[in-house]
Parts: structure tokens; sequence; C-alpha cells
């Protein structure tokens, strides 16, 4: 068997996270508890996490075993290097609290939006065709197959009872004699 074929009993590792993120995001939150609504409403977390992520060693794991690891040793080996650090980016960010900037959204971001949005106009098709089991039902792509299996049933139950008149005949060629095939020759 390849190494890419999946196997649910021992799935390949398709990504890898840096546990310093999570220890990062939470010491932030941990210390912005103590700040006003006001204030914390205008400090952008994103431009905290990433001064501070730029001054901490990246903790990487890829499965996990590996991530409990990294993150125990996070706790132990890092843990006033964090909350210095983040001290300090909430210091710099808050320094220009409406500096405005354009945030990285990525591929795989704009992926999940456009499989958010598609997913919504789905439910909203099949609501409008009444072809949904129950009035609001909610489509996740957890049920969507089986929702779109029993819209197809509902549908093809109810063409079938429909009586669909055959199409017109299609109305007989000229005679041979007055078709007009290349009046200029230029088929040949």
């Amino acid at each position: 068997m390849s190494q890419s074929a999946f196997n649910p009993e021992h799935p390949v590792a398709r990504t890898h996270i840096n546990v310093m993120e999570s220890l990062v995001y939470a010491e932030i939150e941990r210390q912005l508890k103590f700040y006003p609504k006001n204030l914390r409403s205008y400090l952008n977390t994103v431009e905290v996490a990433t001064y501070a992520l730029n001054r901490l060693p990246p903790l990487y794991a890829s499965s996990k075993m590996g991530q409990e690891q990294q993150r125990r040793l996070g706790e132990r080996q890092y843990r006033e290097q964090i909350l210095s650090v983040v001290r300090r980016a909430i210091a710099a960010v808050e320094r220009d609290p409406l500096r405005s900037s354009t945030p990285i959204v990525s591929d795989l971001e704009m992926q999940y939006e456009e499989a958010k949005q598609t997913l919504y106009g789905l439910q909203e098709l099949l609501q409008d065709y009444g072809l949904l089991e129950y009035p609001n039902q909610i489509l996740t792509w957890s049920n969507c197959l089986g929702v779109l299996k029993k819209a197809l049933q509902r549908l093809t139950k109810a063409q079938s009872r429909l009586t669909i008149p055959p199409p017109p005949p299609l109305p007989a060629p000229p005679p041979r004699s007055q078709r007009i095939i290349d009046p200029k020759g230029t088929l040949w």
C-alpha cells in the first residue's frame, strides 16, 4: 500500500501545528481579562500573537502525543518567557490601536468560506423546492449526502406521478428537390 493511501487505522499525518501558538493565545486571553472591555475591543489579538510568536521558539508537532509533549515542554520551559513576551506584545500593539492592516487570508480559509456558502446555497435551493424533510432543516457537510439522496428520491417519486405528454412530432423534412444544402458550393 502506498504512503498516500488512507488507512483509518493508521491515518497519515497531513498537517503539523505550532503548539506555541495555542500557548501564546491562551496567555493573551489570560492577560486581556485584566484590561477594560473598551480597550480589549481595540486590540488586534492576531497582531499581538504575531509580535509574540516572532520572539518565541516554535514548538511543532504532527501527532496528538507530540502535541501533548510540546505543550508540556512549552508550559514548563517557556512559561515565563511567554508571559513576558505577550506583555510586551500587548504594549506594542496598544501604542497604536487604530493602526489599520490588511489581514492575510489563507487559501484554506478561502476554500472553507466558499464551501460554507455553497452549502448554504444548496440548503436554500432545497428549501425553495420543498425538498427538505422538514422546514428549517439545517444542511451540514456530515448530513449533506443523506439529505440530497432523500431529496432526489422525493423528486423522482413526484416526477413519476406526473403524466408528461410526449413531445410533439418533428416536422417532416422537405422533399429532396426543395432542399438547399450548399447554394454557394463552399462545403466541398
